[in-house]
């Protein structure tokens, strides 16, 4: 995102935006929140037992006098739109987990490529040392990535 592209301090309020516009992902939390819904969806399917017993429902249920039966048609068509509603965010829910998750994989991916690109140059560097006759020179430690704006973490 072009921090030039909107006012100064717009990004002050957004969660995982610093003031210059780059983007903090933090993983744990995006599983976290992947682990939540998974959650809520659970209880969602629970729900489907009430959507499905209604509709067994004998129209005499609603009552047998003209206004009863005249709304029945309508209760029908709304349980009909709310079924489809209930099934289109089971599966939208069920997708946005799978999104939240391939995204804190395709981070965590992209950080481990990264580490086993820079172990093979620092074998390659070690190897032309030792090739050359030249003393080896100790690893630098590894630090954990500070996590912070622009970061991985």
């Amino acid at each position: 995102m072009d921090p030039r592209s909107v006012p100064p301090g717009a990004y002050g309020t957004w969660p995982g935006l610093n003031q210059t516009g780059e983007l903090r992902v933090d993983r744990t939390r995006l599983r976290a929140i992947a682990q939540r819904l998974e959650s809520d969806l659970e209880e969602l399917l629970e729900a489907t037992k009430d959507l499905q017993r209604a509709v067994g429902t004998p129209d005499t249920a609603y009552g047998t006098w003209d206004a009863a039966r005249a709304l029945v048609p309508s209760i029908r068509r709304g349980h009909s739109v709310l079924a489809d509603q209930h099934s289109a965010f089971l599966f939208e829910a069920l997708r946005t987990i799978k999104l939240l998750r391939r995204t804190a994989q395709t981070y965590d991916d992209a950080e481990a490529e990264l580490e086993r690109r820079i172990a093979a140059v620092q074998r390659q560097l070690q190897q032309t040392q030792t090739d050359s006759g030249s003393p080896r020179k100790p690893s630098p430690p590894t630090a954990p990535p500070r996590s912070g704006p622009g970061s991985l973490k």
